[in-house]
C-alpha cells in the first residue's frame, strides 16, 4: 500500500511540475482570450456591448464531481486531505489556461499532509520548512485567467449566455404598427383570404364537403388517443423533477446516480413514444406531431435537470471550501491555498445568487416549479422568468381564432395542391430509374409554390400563434420566440433567428457544453451541433415517410459550407443578392426534400 501511495504522489508532483513548466514566464489566457475562440461562431449572435461572452463549463467542475462524491461516503477526517489536493490542482489547471481533464484525473494523497510531512521533517532536520505543490507555482491560481472570470476580471455566471427579458413578439411591436407598410401587411391577408375562399368554394361544388378531404379524415384519425398519448408524454416529464428531488433529500447525489439516470430515462423517453406512436399505427401527421412534441419535452427535461445538476456541484463546491477553511483554520493553510479556497467560497456564492433574486436554490426543486415550467413556451430552464401582470383574454380570444383560421389554410394547401401532386410522385416510383428522372423536374417545379406557402403557414402557426397563446395563457413576459428572419442574408443568421428557443437550448446545452466538456474548438462545436440537429430533423423526416434516405441531413449540412461561401469577399455585404440567394432556397428546400423521399 505504501508503494501505492508513493507512486501516487509521484504521479501528483510529475502533473504539478508539467503545468509549471507550461506557464513558467509564459503570459496566461483564458479560453476568451485564445486565438482559437476569437472569431464569432455561427452559432452565436453578436455580443452586446458590456455583455461578456458566454461559457457553458468550468474546469473544476469535473473535479468537483469526483472529489465531493469520495467525500459523502467517508467523514471529513478521512476525505478532505484527498479530496482538496483534486480540488486544488483541478483548479489550478484551470487557471493557468491547461486542459480541465488534468484537473479532473489528479490522484494521490493529500497535498496537505505532504506539505505538513516536510515541514516537519525540515524541523527535524533544523531547516526552515517548505511548502510544496500547485498553489506555490507562480501566477497559477490567478482568477484573472480562470474561466470561471472575464476579460476584466471580473466573475462570469455559467449561464450568462441566455437572458430572458420582457419581450413584445415582432408583429406586435411599433415597428410593425408604426411601419408605412403596415397597409401591404393588411392587404396580404385580404388576398390570401380571398384566394382560400374562391378555393374552398371551388372544392364544395366540385368534390364536396372539404370535412371529408383525406387530409382531414387524416386529422380526424385517432384523435383522443393521440391526446391521451400527449398526455402520458407530458406526465412522464415529471420523472426529472422527481429525480431532482430524490437529490434535494439527499436520496442520491447528482453525480453518482442521478446523471446517469436522467441520460437513460430521456433516451427510452424519446424512443418509448416514437415505437409507442408506431405500435398503434397512427397517421403520420398524429406521429410527427407526438414526435416533434417529445422532442420539445426532452429539451425541457434535459435543461432542467443540468441547470440543477450545475448547481448541485456549485452548492458542493460551496460547502467544501467552507468545510474545509473550518477544519484547518487559516493558520494551517499556505496562502496560495487560502487564496484560491476564498476565490471559490467568492464564485460559487456569486453564482449562487446570479440565478436569482427571490427563489433561491434548491427551494426551486418543488412541484410548482416545475410545473410553471413546464407551461412555459422555452425548453431553457431558467429558476424564474419574467412575467406579465394579467391574462388578456381578448388577446388570447384572437390568437386561437387565428390558430383554427391558418390551420384550415394549410389542410386547403394540402388538399388542393400537395396530396395530388404527392400521390405523382408516389406513381413515379414504379417508373424505372431513367423515367424518374425525366419526370422529377416538373415535379419539383409543381411542389415549389405549396410547399413555400405551407412552409410559411407552419411557421407563422407555431411562432406566431401558438407560442404567443400560451405565453399570454402563462404569462410569460419574454415574446422573442424569432427574429427578422425574413431579411437573413446567410444561414448562419437563419439559424439564430428562425427558431429562438430552439437556438438557444443548442447554444447552451451542444454548442457551449462541446467547447467545455469535450475542449473542441468552435469551428468544431459548430459542426457537432449543425450535426446533431440535422440528425434530429432526419429523425422526424423517417417518422413521416417511414424510410431513411439522409436527404435532409445533407441538405441541412450543406448550409455550412454555404455559410463560408456567404462569408467570402464575394459575397460579404452584398445584402440584396445574399437576400436573394436565401429565399432561392427557402423556396426550393422543402419541396426538394419532400419530392425526393417520395420519388427515389
Amino acid at each position: 500500500m505504501a508503494d501505492k501511495g508513493e507512486v501516487k504522489r509521484s504521479n501528483t508532483e510529475l502533473k504539478v511540475e508539467q503545468i509549471k513548466s507550461l506557464n513558467k514566464d509564459k503570459p496566461r489566457k483564458s479560453v476568451y482570450d485564445s486565438d482559437e475562440y476569437s472569431s464569432t461562431s455561427v452559432l452565436e449572435s453578436p455580443t452586446p456591448s458590456g455583455t461578456p461572452p458566454p461559457f457553458v463549463m468550468n474546469a473544476t467542475e469535473h473535479a468537483i464531481k469526483h472529489v465531493l462524491a469520495d467525500a459523502s461516503e467517508h467523514s471529513l477526517e478521512n476525505s478532505t486531505e484527498n479530496a482538496t489536493e483534486q480540488v486544488l490542482a483541478s483548479a489550478a489547471s484551470a487557471a493557468s489556461g491547461a486542459s480541465g481533464a488534468s484537473g479532473a484525473n489528479v490522484n494521490g494523497n493529500s497535498l496537505f499532509l505532504r506539505n505538513k510531512k516536510q515541514k516537519n521533517k525540515k524541523e527535524e532536520e533544523g531547516s526552515s520548512p517548505a511548502v510544496v505543490g500547485p498553489a506555490n507555482s507562480k501566477g497559477l491560481l490567478n482568477p484573472m485567467h480562470s474561466i470561471r472570470y472575464d476579460r476584466d476580471g471580473k466573475l462570469r455566471s455559467r449561464f450568462s449566455d441566455v437572458k430572458f427579458v420582457q419581450n413584445k413578439t415582432i408583429f406586435e411591436s411599433e415597428i410593425i404598427i408604426s411601419s408605412k407598410f403596415y397597409g401591404f401587411y393588411i392587404l396580404f391577408w385580404f388576398a390570401i383570404s380571398l384566394l382560400f375562399c374562391n378555393t374552398l368554394v371551388h372544392y364544395h361544388l366540385e368534390k364536396g364537403s372539404i370535412l371529408n378531404a383525406p387530409i382531414m379524415v387524416m386529422l380526424k384519425t385517432d384523435l383522443i388517443k393521440i391526446g391521451l398519448t400527449d398526455l402520458l408524454m407530458y406526465l412522464s416529464m415529471y420523472g426529472s423533477f422527481f429525480l431532482q428531488l430524490l437529490i434535494k433529500k439527499n436520496f442520491i447525489n447528482w453525480n453518482k446516480i442521478g446523471l446517469i439516470l436522467q441520460n437513460i430515462y430521456q433516451f427510452f423517453f424519446l424512443f418509448f413514444f416514437l415505437w409507442f406512436a408506431e405500435y398503434h399505427k397512427y397517421s403520420w401527421i398524429g406521429k410527427v406531431f407526438l414526435c416533434l412534441h417529445s422532442l420539445v419535452m426532452l429539451m425541457k427535461m434535459h435543461s432542467y435537470a443540468f441547470y440543477n445538476g450545475y448547481l448541485w456541484n456549485i452548492t458542493e463546491e460551496l460547502n467544501f471550501s467552507k468545510n474545509y477553511l473550518l477544519k484547518y483554520k487559516e493558520i494551517e493553510i499556505d496562502f496560495d491555498t487560502l487564496k484560491s479556497l476564498k476565490e471559490s467560497i467568492n464564485f460559487c456564492e456569486f453564482e449562487l445568487n446570479y440565478q436569482t433574486k427571490d427563489l433561491k436554490f434548491p427551494n426551486n426543486i418543488c412541484l410548482n416549479n416545475f410545473f410553471q415550467y413546464t407551461m412555459f413556451p422555452t425548453v431553457v430552464y431558467v429558476i424564474e422568468y419574467p412575467r406579465t401582470k394579467n391574462i388578456r383574454w381578448n388577446y388570447v380570444l384572437g390568437k386561437i381564432l387565428r390558430i383554427f383560421g391558418t390551420i384550415f389554410i394549410m389542410v386547403l394547401i394540402a388538399q388542393t395542391w400537395i396530396y395530388p401532386l404527392s400521390l405523382k410522385a408516389i406513381t413515379l416510383r414504379s417508373l424505372p430509374m431513367i423515367e424518374r428522372i425525366k419526370n422529377y423536374p416538373l415535379l419539383l417545379f409543381d411542389l415549389m409554390t405549396p410547399f413555400l406557402a405551407m412552409y410559411l403557414a407552419v411557421w407563422y402557426l407555431i411562432w406566431e400563434l401558438i407560442l404567443n397563446a400560451i405565453a399570454e395563457l402563462s404569462m410569460f413576459a419574454d415574446r422573442r420566440f424569432y427574429g427578422e428572419w425574413w431579411n437573413c442574408v446567410t444561414w448562419d443568421e437563419f439559424a439564430r433567428l428562425w427558431n429562438i428557443p430552439v437556438h438557444e437550448f443548442l447554444l447552451r446545452h451542444v454548442y457551449h457544453s462541446s467547447i467545455s466538456a469535450l475542449k473542441l474548438s468552435k469551428m468544431n462545436a459548430t459542426f457537432i451541433t449543425f450535426f446533431l440537429s440535422s440528425l434530429i430533423h432526419e429523425l422526424v423526416m423517417f417518422v413521416i415517410f417511414g424510410k431513411l434516405r439522409g436527404y435532409l441531413l445533407l441538405l441541412q449540412m450543406f448550409q455550412l459550407p454555404l455559410v463560408s461561401i456567404s462569408r467570402s469577399k464575394y459575397l460579404k455585404d452584398k445584402k440584396i443578392f445574399g437576400n436573394i440567394i436565401f429565399w432561392f432556397g427557402i423556396a426550393t428546400g422543402p419541396s426538394l426534400m419532400c419530392s425526393l423521399y417520395l420519388t427515389f
